[in-house]
């Protein structure tokens, strides 16, 4: 839709083809691009999914459709077309809504049905966010109600200090958990995250948030066994506040512009969890993104559905070595990286990285016992970066002919990222290596888990041409309730 609009502004006529199932999602997405009278031609999905597969079935279908578009193309505008209003994010004002009945109980079920009916809640039971639990809950951070953190797609609404704390008193959560959560809405609000993907995409990819520092301890954030799960009333509050948010600030809702076509799994609080600073030797996650060691931050990441968790072994059913663990780790992302990594150019896979082929980012978690065996073979986290670097990487003379074909592609189409082409450029020839990483640092590691643990990780590809980062980590500040985050 984004292109098609551009189209439009560089003077061009366009118009966007697309299937019944996809209708809502498209008038939506014209509405976000400013241009809610972009013309647009339907195709029934239930012909087209009926009869796709081979051209000579598919070619009537869209044969059928050709006058259709010339005309968008050609016809002017209706006056009816030229005065459609344009769908706007959340108002400015927040206006008070009163829900009265014969009982409270009775109140709180039609209070749950009207927020329900507006989509302005989850699909679970909400706590009513009342001006004064909305007040309770921003007496957890010094930071103004109306404070602006920046946009949230895909609707663009307008992200604030008090926004986030009806959200927060809605979710469940405490006055001390609201500084993460605000943290947390900071880093998907910031320009260069890319929210959008993840928020709308059919491919129903998830977020990922990890509270790093001190803060996660003292709000009783769990990080030992079951850290991922059910009962931790931190972990689950923040997770949901901040998915509320998402749906409320950006005005996601499936089928309409959330387009995830399985939905998410733990769609409710994304995968929200903390590292466990106790039992870990190694230096919290967020010194690796250049904050202080004793400071708390939130590191939000975008990953792939349920189908890219990849397990590298741990438990206590047999037995394992943090050498075996490091073997499986360099196996399978040699195994993913290089089916996908390697095949710029080739029929069906785009110019850039994230368009069927591209670097992957790697959010690896690895459990407190195996750290401290890692750490008696000499790694950190930068070390252990550059291991796994070093041991996933080709020997050219390993690659087929269609892997240095299109690879070679990438370097003339200029996907390779400019500072690596060097690194690249003396790989791609005999005797040289080919990394699978495209950097070092396109793995991250999270200390979390008890004893026994488990070692896995999530995945998710880099997407230059939208300029957006797949990570962001932000510094947890203003805190009322906490020593922690109270700068």
């Amino acid at each position: 839709m984004a292109g098609t609009v551009l189209l439009e502004k560089m003077g061009k006529p366009g118009v966007f083809i697309n299937c019944t199932t996809f209708d809502e999602d498209a008038k939506s997405a014209s509405a976000d691009n400013g241009m809610p009278a972009l013309r647009r031609v339907k195709i029934s999905s239930a012909d087209f999914y009926k009869l796709r597969g081979k051209v000579e079935t598919v070619r009537p279908l869209v044969e059928a459709v050709f006058d259709d578009i010339i005309n968008a193309l050609t016809t002017p505008l209706t006056l009816e077309e030229a005065s459609l209003p344009q769908e706007k994010g959340e108002e400015e004002s927040l206006a008070e809504v009163t829900v009265t009945a014969e009982s409270y109980p009775a109140a709180a079920e039609e209070f749950n049905e009207l927020f329900l009916n507006n989509r302005w809640g989850d699909g679970l039971p909400l706590v009513p966010p009342t001006p004064e639990r909305v007040r309770w809950m921003l007496s957890g951070t010094k930071r103004k109600p109306d404070e602006v953190l920046g946009k949230i797609n895909p609707k663009q609404g307008i992200a604030t200090i008090e926004k986030i704390a009806i959200n927060a008193v809605m979710a469940g959560a405490k006055p001390e958990y609201l500084p993460v959560i605000i943290a947390a809405v900071e880093a998907l609000a910031d320009e260069s995250f890319d929210d959008l993907h993840i928020l709308a995409s059919a491919g129903s990819f998830n977020l990922l948030t990890v509270v790093s520092g001190p803060i996660a301890k003292e709000i009783g954030m769990e990080a030992g066994i079951g850290f991922m799960g059910h009962g931790w009333r931190a972990n689950n509050t923040i997770g949901r506040a901040i998915r509320l948010s998402t749906l409320n600030i950006g005005q996601t809702w499936p089928a309409k512009n959330d387009m995830a076509l399985t939905g998410r799994v733990s769609p409710h609080t994304f995968y929200t969890f903390c590292e466990n600073a106790d039992e870990s030797p190694w230096e919290p996650y967020h010194t690796s993104r250049g904050f202080k060691a004793d400071e708390s931050c939130v590191t939000v990441g975008s990953i792939h559905g349920e189908s890219q968790l990849q397990h590298f072994y741990g438990g206590m059913i047999g037995t394992w070595t943090a050498e075996g663990v490091l073997d499986r780790m360099v196996e399978d992302l040699v195994r993913t990286d290089r089916r996908g990594y390697f095949m710029w150019g080739t029929k069906g896979i785009g110019k850039y990285l994230g368009s069927g082929g591209g670097a992957m980012n790697h959010m690896i978690i690895l459990f407190p016992e195996l750290v401290a065996e890692l750490k008696k073979m000499g790694f950190d986290q930068k070390g252990l970066q550059d291991e796994i670097y070093q041991r996933t990487s080709i020997p050219y003379d390993e690659l087929n002919e269609n892997e240095k074909k299109s690879l070679h592609t990438a370097m003339e189409l200029g996907v390779i990222p400019a500072d690596r082409k060097p690194v690249f450029a003396a790989a791609l020839k005999p005797g040289g290596k080919v990394p699978v990483l495209v950097y070092p640092e396109n793995l991250h590691f999270f200390v979390a888990g008890g004893a026994p643990g488990c070692a896995f990780s999530f995945n998710y590809y880099r997407i230059p041409p939208y300029n957006r980062t797949a990570l962001m980590t932000k510094r947890v500040s203003g805190a009322t309730l906490t020593k922690a985050g109270a700068v």
